[in-house]
């Protein structure tokens, strides 16, 4: 999915998914997370994640090259949305006591809040 579609999704369903979970986080649009990191074009990598929330920054990183339809693209919305509203240090202290992302009380509290996807593709719609 081009990544011009990609913002005209977020720009009709995120404003009303943010709403919803009360954050304020701002989006960004990146290939993927190394060329994110590196700043160089081009750069891969072995996995890459969909969606990234940054704590520090309050922002949710997009990452064009894993959203391949409009499912993909609302459920990372909302998935890191949920996490822009959990705490950081207990999200970390989860994992400094072996929680893995699979049984992380917070990922899947995020993980949960995205089987309501549905909901947001009348937005699109209109």
């Amino acid at each position: 999915m081009k990544q011009k579609k990609i913002k005209e999704i977020v720009d009709k369903v995120y404003p009303i998914i943010s709403k919803d979970n009360n954050s304020n986080a701002n989006v960004e649009y990146h290939y993927n997370i190394y060329e994110r990191l590196s700043g160089e074009k081009g750069m891969t990598g072995e996995v890459c994640a969909h969606a990234e929330y940054d704590w520090c920054e309050n922002k949710i990183y997009l990452y064009t090259s894993r959203l391949h339809d409009i499912e993909d693209v609302i459920r990372a919305l909302i998935h890191e949305c949920v996490h822009s509203t959990q705490s950081k240090v207990i999200f970390n202290q989860y994992y400094k006591e072996g929680f893995t992302y699979d049984i992380h009380p917070y990922e899947i509290e995020a993980r949960n809040a995205e089987e309501e996807w549905e909901i947001y593709l009348n937005e699109l719609k209109k």
